[in-house]
């Protein structure tokens, strides 16, 4: 390289096919969590876009537990037709964890 030239970077480069490539279009590499405190109690609902796998935790011990398909219709269940289930929003996580204790608490 002489002086005043300009080294190449390395850009992604989009493939005719594809219609979009932004950073935010990737999975999220940590899990969602969503986290309450209902009767004294710590609840949290944890999903993670990598596996899909939904969690349920009371003070940090599994409640229940959802994998796909379950996790996207237990999530699409509460949320509606919003994202499908596959990419819920923390408003999406915390209208499961109030409707799932409802559920555990009734008789």
């Amino acid at each position: 390289m002489g002086r005043g030239s300009v080294t190449d970077v390395a850009v992604p480069r989009r493939h005719s096919r594809h219609t979009f490539y932004r950073s935010d279009d990737l999975l999220r590499s940590d899990p969602r969590r969503v986290t309450a405190h209902i009767d004294g109690t710590l609840i949290s609902a944890e999903y993670s876009e990598q596996t899909g796998q939904l969690c349920l935790r009371q003070d940090g011990a599994v409640l229940r537990e959802w994998f796909p398909p379950h996790s996207w219709i237990a999530i699409a269940s509460v949320a509606g037709a919003r994202h499908w289930g596959t990419r819920p929003s923390d408003e999406d996580l915390h209208a499961l964890l109030l409707n799932e204790m409802a559920l555990l608490r009734t008789p």
